[in-house]
């Protein structure tokens, strides 16, 4: 694949990136208006041990599959690894699914402090079989790079979702609504994505041939996975157990806010570590560093003034797509948006260690970050509220950063590009300045100023010098003429 190829599925990652992103904005107000600050605590709750238990039940595969077969040309290799891996995770996908739905009453009653939950809770554990089977389907067409097709899966999840949750709370369906909706949508997604690979590369009852290789590398990612949910969602079920499903429900609110930044780094990590997995295999090793070094850049250049642009519009964002009741959340938004970039930059750097099968230290590095994480909100979430597990967040997460990029030297050194970043920081930080007095009232206003302060902080960037010259003659190039 060209690197013209490489940037143009990344740029229609993107996009796709853009449009889910304004269907979840879309949907948070339908579902926080709707069923307030306790129910939605309770569906955030829900996900969250959806995607907890998820990461258990694929031990890692999803990932062994992008390794492996990212260079793979053998159709029949390429099935049988497909379907080894997929009727393997739908085993323990299924048995997750299960252990959860048994357990509901002791986790509402324990952990919710609700054991009207339960009922809930065994309604969204169906969830975790969907998961971790639709995860799978869809990781085939990131590895075989056909990226159109997963974006319009992805699109029409996001929007289907969108579209069956508003009509389901209409009817007066409330949170056990949106649990069915979310279930159909992805049971949907996921038939339809088996039927098209089917279509390409047949069925066959898998044999499980090469499933001991892919799991002596995924399974150690397991953990991995583990301690990484850990690091990201822990601090909700904290805040429910100190504070109550009601500030869980103000702290989520704000926190899918932030981790909009999360976002922008999708699309890199989409088409990423698969072109890298087969650049490495070839010993194109300049390469690497060049996408590598790229990736990073591109990525700061975007999200830093983001993170800048959300802190400035924390306010008028949760006061427009909630109620006065999610408001006093909005520091939640600053704090977990830079915890957002951290993590990306850690999403790059950590495919260093999966070219290299060093899995194991990314292990390791996520569980320091897990422990400290959980310890300072132990310490935190009880003193100062759910600013506290927002700061603990963005402290495990420099630690992810610090530990991750030190273990990666040893392999790989590239160029960071340190003064691109620091233009990037100043630019940000002026129309930062530019925007923040704005009082916005409604949704319009909003997206007004959120232009403003992207033309502002690309005309500081093109004064400063904080683009290339061969990046402006790129976007010369493919600007459309004027008539």
């Amino acid at each position: 694949m060209s690197y013209r190829k490489f940037v143009r599925d990344v740029g229609l990652i993107g996009t796709v990136q853009v449009l889910t992103s304004l269907g979840t904005f879309f949907l948070l107000p339908i579902i926080t208006k709707t069923l307030g600050t306790y129910d939605y605590g309770l569906w955030a709750q829900i996900n969250i041990i959806v995607s907890l238990v998820s990461s258990v039940a694929l031990m890692g595969l999803s990932m062994g599959f992008v390794r492996f077969l990212s260079s793979e040309t053998d159709r029949k290799m390429i099935r049988e690894a497909l379907y080894s891996i997929l009727f393997f995770v739908a085993i323990s996908g299924f048995l997750a699914s299960l252990l959860v739905y048994i357990f509901a009453e002791p986790l509402a009653t324990v952990v919710f402090k609700d054991p009207e939950a339960t009922y809930f809770i065994q309604a969204g554990s169906a969830l975790i079989l969907l998961t971790v089977v639709e995860s799978i389907s869809l990781y085939y067409f990131r590895v075989f790079r056909q990226i159109k097709r997963y974006s319009y899966f992805i699109l029409l999840e996001t929007f289907g979702k969108l579209f069956f949750i508003l009509v389901l709370i209409k009817l007066g369906y409330g949170l056990l609504g949106v649990i069915v909706a979310t279930l159909l949508v992805q049971s949907f997604i996921f038939i339809i994505s088996l039927v098209t690979i089917v279509s390409q590369i047949g069925f066959t009852i898998p044999r499980f041939t090469h499933i001991k290789e892919y799991l002596q590398f995924s399974f150690p990612l397991t953990p991995s996975a583990l301690v990484t949910w850990v690091t990201a969602s822990s601090d909700r079920f904290l805040v429910t157990y100190f504070l109550g499903l009601g500030s869980a429900g103000i702290y989520s609110a704000a926190y899918s806010i932030g981790t909009l930044i999360q976002l922008l780094v999708t699309p890199l990590q989409v088409i990423l570590l698969p072109e890298l997995s087969k650049l490495f295999d070839e010993d194109k090793l300049d390469q690497v560093r060049i996408y590598l070094s790229n990736s990073l850049r591109y990525f700061l250049l975007i999200t830093v003034p983001a993170v800048f642009g959300l802190s400035a519009l924390a306010k008028p964002l949760l006061g427009i797509f909630t109620t006065q009741d999610f408001l006093s959340g909005w520091l939640v938004i600053p704090i977990v948006a830079l915890s957002g970039l951290l993590a990306g930059v850690f999403q790059i750097f950590v495919n260093i260690m999966f070219l290299v099968k060093e899995t194991k230290s990314a292990t390791y590095i996520n569980i320091i970050a897990a422990v400290s994480n959980i310890l300072l909100n132990l310490l935190l979430i009880p003193s100062i509220g759910f600013v506290g597990a927002a700061l603990s967040t963005l402290i495990s997460y420099f630690l992810m950063i610090v530990l991750c990029i030190y273990v990666s030297r040893k392999h790989f050194v590239f160029d960071y590009y340190y003064y691109d970043i620091a233009k990037s920081v100043f630019s940000s930080f002026g129309m930062y300045l530019s925007v923040s007095h704005f009082a916005i009232s409604n949704v319009y206003e909003l997206f007004g100023v959120a232009a403003l302060g992207a033309f502002i902080y690309i005309s500081l960037m093109l004064i400063i010098g904080g683009f290339s010259k061969c990046e402006l003659s790129a976007v010369i190039k493919y600007t459309p003429p004027r008539v």
